[in-house]
C-alpha cells in the first residue's frame, strides 16, 4: 500500500574540526537547513528536497527534525583495533592450570562474534610457565581470535565516595616498576597482540602517581609492541572526571584503548546520555584515536564500592538495574570504534552475582548460554545478533548524529543515528509508538504491539532500519 508522504525540516548541525586548542566542538557549528521525503533517509543524512501532500491533495504541515553531527568516521588506515570487539575476563585470579582449562572462554567469544579475548593472568610465573599461556594465545589465534593481556591496573573504583580507596595498582605474582615491562614483554613474545595497563588512578587523587614517569613506561611498552607484534595494542581504563589526564594519555602515551568511564557516569535521562557520550567521542576525536566503550568499570562493581552519587543509571532496584543495563549494553553494541564486553554482562548477570573465580563464571556463563541461545530476544541472542548487524552496516567506521524533533519519538527519550541504523534508548515512562513501517533489527526488551503498531516499552533500545522510520 502507499504510504502518505510528508515534507519534513531536518536541521544539519555538523561540527568543524576540532584542535586540541580549540576545545569542544559545540563552539563551532555549521548549520544547514534541507528537507528530506519520508520514509527515506540519506545515509549522508542530507537527503532530496521533495515536498509532500496527502492523497487528497493537500501539503503537509512541516516537521523540524535536528540531527546532529558529534562524530566522523576516521578516514586512515584501517587497523583491526579500531573497531574491535573485545570480551574481557576481568578477574586477575588467572594461572597456569587455569589457561589450560580455558577452551570454552574462547569457543563462547567466538560465538558471541568477539574479536579479541583480554586476560590477566597474575598468578602466571613468566620465568617458568610462559607454556601455558603461549598455548592460549595459540589457541584463540587459530580460532581468529587476538589476546590482549593486562598486567596491571587498580582494583576498585577510582571515582566518587571510594576514589581514594581499593586502587591496589598490581596483585597475585605482579610487581610494580620494571617487573611489569618484564611481564609484557614476555607476553609479546608468546604472541600477544596488545597490553593493558588496566585502570590507571590520575595524579589528581594521589601523589604515587606521576604522568610523566607513566609516558616514560608507556614509551617503553611501545617499543615492545614494534619490535614483537604487526599492529599491537596498548590499553587502559582512566576517569573522564579528570579530562586532563584524559588528554595525556591520549595525546603523549599513545594509548590505543582508552576506555572512560563515560557510560558509568551517566544517568538514566537522553541529556545526560548524549552529554556523556558527545563528550567521550569529541575527546578520542581531536587525536584520532578510535572512540573505545566499556558500560560498567572493570572491577566488580558492589553495593559498598560504588563509585556513584546515588542518581547514576545503577542506583535503582535490583529488576531496573537489569533492564537498564541491558539498554545501555544494546546501545553501546551500536556506537562506532571499539568496545569491551565484560564476562557475564552477556547474559545480563549482576556483579553481586558473579563468582570471583573466571573459569566458575566460565561455567556459569557456559550454562546461561546454553538456555538462552535458543530464546529469541535474550541477553545473549540479542549480544551475538548485534555484532553481526554491527558487521553487516559496518556501525564500528560509521558517523554518529543525535537525532531530535521525529514525531512519532518523544523529547524525553534519546535516538542516534549510526550509519543506516537509528538507535532509539527509550529513557521516559511510557511506551513509544514506532511507525506502521517501521523495520526492527533488535531490540533489548520484548516489543508490545497494539492496533498493529509496535510499542517500545521503558527502559529499552531498539535499532531500526532508519529509511523505515523518518
Amino acid at each position: 500500500h502507499k504510504v502518505a508522504q510528508k515534507r519534513v525540516t531536518m536541521v544539519v548541525t555538523i561540527p568543524t574540526p576540532p584542535t586540541p586548542s580549540q576545545g569542544s566542538t559545540g563552539t563551532r557549528s555549521l548549520q544547514l537547513v534541507v528537507t528530506t521525503h519520508p520514509p527515506h533517509i540519506d545515509e549522508s543524512l542530507l537527503g532530496r528536497q521533495v515536498p509532500g501532500r496527502t492523497p487528497g491533495g493537500r501539503e503537509t504541515p512541516a516537521v523540524t527534525t535536528t540531527t546532529t553531527l558529534v562524530h566522523r568516521p576516521y578516514d586512515g588506515p584501517e587497523e583491526w583495533w579500531r573497531h574491535a570487539l573485545v570480551y574481557e575476563i576481568p578477574s586477575p585470579d588467572l594461572g597456569a592450570a587455569d589457561l589450560d582449562r580455558t577452551d570454552p572462554i574462547i569457543e563462547h567469544a567466538l560465538y558471541l562474534g568477539m574479536d579479541a579475548v583480554l586476560i590477566r593472568p597474575s598468578l602466571l610465573d613468566v620465568d617458568t610457565e610462559l607454556d601455558s599461556i603461549r598455548r592460549f594465545i595459540d589457541k584463540a589465534s587459530g580460532r581468529g581470535l587476538r589476546t590482549i593481556v593486562r598486567i596491571s591496573g587498580a582494583l576498585g573504583p577510582i571515582t566518587g565516595p571510594y576514589a581514594k580507596q581499593n586502587t591496589a595498582f598490581v596483585t597475585g605474582l605482579e610487581r610494580a616498576a620494571d617487573d611489569l615491562l618484564r611481564r609484557s614483554e614476555a607476553y609479546l613474545q608468546a604472541g600477544a597482540a596488545g597490553i593493558d595497563l588496566g585502570t590507571i588512578v590520575p595524579p589528581q587523587l594521589t601523589s604515587e602517581i606521576r604522568l610523566d614517569r607513566l609516558s616514560t613506561y608507556c614509551a617503553m611498552l611501545h617499543g615492545q609492541l614494534a619490535e614483537y607484534v604487526d599492529e599491537g595494542i596498548l590499553g587502559a581504563d582512566v576517569t573522564a572526571d579528570y579530562p586532563e589526564s584524559l588528554r595525556h594519555h591520549l595525546q603523549d602515551d599513545w594509548v590505543h584503548h582508552l576506555r572512560d568511564d563515560c557510560l558509568t557516569l551517566t544517568r538514566w535521562n537522553a541529556e545526560s546520555l548524549t552529554s556523556h557520550l558527545t563528550r567521550s567521542l569529541d575527546e578520542h576525536d581531536r587525536f584520532g584515536a578510535p572512540p573505545t566503550w566499556r558500560f560498567l568499570p572493570p572491577h566488580i562493581l558492589s553495593e559498598h564500592l560504588d563509585p556513584g552519587d546515588g542518581q547514576r543509571w545503577y542506583s535503582v532496584d535490583h529488576e531496573e538495574r537489569l533492564r537498564r543495563g541491558l539498554a545501555l549494553q544494546a546501545m553501546m553494541l551500536a556506537l562506532p570504534g571499539s568496545l569491551y564486553l565484560r564476562q557475564g554482562d552477556e547474559i545480563s548477570l549482576t556483579d553481586s552475582d558473579k563468582p570471583t573465580a573466571p573459569l566458575e563464571l566460565a561455567d556459569m556463563v557456559a550454562e546461561h548460554t546454553q538456555v538462552q541461545s535458543s530464546q529469541f530476544g535474550s541477553p545473549t541472542a540479542t549480544v551475538r545478533h548485534a555484532a553481526h548487524v554491527r558487521h553487516e552496516y559496518n556501525l564500528a567506521c560509521a558517523p554518529l548524529a543525535f537525532v531530535t524533533g521525529l514525531e512519532w519519538c518523544p523529547p524525553q527519550t534519546l535516538a542516534f543515528l549510526v550509519r543506516g541504523v537509528l538507535v532509539v534508548v527509550n529513557t521516559s515512562d511510557s511506551s513509544v509508538t514506532l511507525p506502521a513501517e517501521a523495520k526492527v533489527l533488535l531490540s533489548s526488551q520484548p516489543l508490545r504491539q497494539e492496533e498493529g503498531r509496535l510499542l517500545v516499552p521503558p527502559t529499552t533500545t531498539t535499532w531500526l532500519e532508519a529509511t523505515t522510520v523518518a
